[in-house]
């Protein structure tokens, strides 16, 4: 494959989903515009805060499409800051570096992962523009990537070109898109970076709604992977499950190579039969953050 047809794919996987849609046409509406949004970012707070529940706010064609809300900008302007979201993420990345499985997907450690990927929760939760504004001066130099091939990094769909067209990548892997078994992998890890950075004891009212965000996110790689975020966030708060994980040499052997449907058969009978969740909670089901 060239470069320019992995410029296709990453364009092709950019038209086929709603979120990434929305994205770029906000880009485009904002780099209209002269003067850019100033971001609301807060002060850290210290103690741990009460929960209460922050449902997801939906719209755009189909109303499949994630807009924040009055509530989640408040759980960013009140509760978790910017700086608590870098710090997770910082910590997510340290992780994934490390994995046998995820670290494949990632070109190059040298580039400013984690701070993007704070700003584009920002920016998702908030409507600010800090996201954008980060992307808009970002180094448009191609990459190399497998097969002496390169592409221009601006972008999350191009970003996840350049991580299916990753050079670490076995030859015969090389352009496969995120499978189930990777995605719960990057939850698992993400959801544990969540807890080691503090932020699920801070705030038990942004954990839960994130937990939920990534559940609807994680769809736009597999959709069947939804279903796995709230065991994701289980698995992570037991250290069992992160001790054995490192002894195994950072390998997930237990989601590695199981099919989806061998996978549902651990999970509880109720999630599995939920499809309302993470869009509606069913009254008496919602799962508790210390599982």
């Amino acid at each position: 494959m060239t470069s320019e047809e992995i410029r296709r794919s990453a364009h092709d996987f950019r038209r086929s989903d709603p979120e990434l849609l929305e994205e770029e046409m906000a880009i485009l509406e904002r780099e209209q515009n002269i003067e850019a949004q100033s971001s609301s970012i807060s002060a850290v707070i210290a103690e741990t805060l009460d929960y209460h529940y922050v449902p997801l706010r939906m719209g755009g064609n189909g109303g499949s499409t994630h807009k924040p809300s009055e509530g989640s900008k408040a759980l960013i302007e009140r509760e978790v800051s910017l700086e608590d979201l870098e710090i997770m993420t910082h910590k997510f990345y340290d992780l994934a570096f490390q994995d046998f499985t995820l670290d494949k997907f990632i070109r190059s450690h040298n580039d400013p992962h984690g701070s993007r990927f704070a700003k584009w929760i920002h920016q998702k939760l908030t409507g600010s523009n800090i996201w954008n504004m980060d992307r808009r001066s970002r180094d448009l130099t191609p990459h190399g990537v497998a097969g002496g091939r390169s592409v221009v990094i601006h972008d999350r769909s191009s970003a996840h070109a350049a991580a299916w067209y990753s050079p670490k990548r076995p030859s015969n892997e090389v352009g496969r898109h995120f499978t189930l078994e990777e995605c719960r992998v990057w939850m698992r890890l993400h959801f544990w970076a969540m807890r080691e950075s503090g932020v699920v004891e801070k705030s038990p009212s942004f954990a839960d709604y994130y937990v939920r965000f990534i559940g609807h996110f994680v769809s736009v790689y597999e959709r069947s992977a939804t279903k796995f975020a709230r065991e994701s966030f289980r698995w992570s708060a037991d250290s069992n499950n992160t001790d054995k994980y490192i002894q195994d040499g950072r390998k997930m052997n237990d989601i590695l190579n199981v099919t989806f449907w061998n996978a549902v058969l651990d999970l509880p009978v109720e999630e599995v039969e939920d499809d309302e969740w993470p869009y509606l909670v069913r009254q008496g089901s919602h799962y508790s953050l210390d599982r």
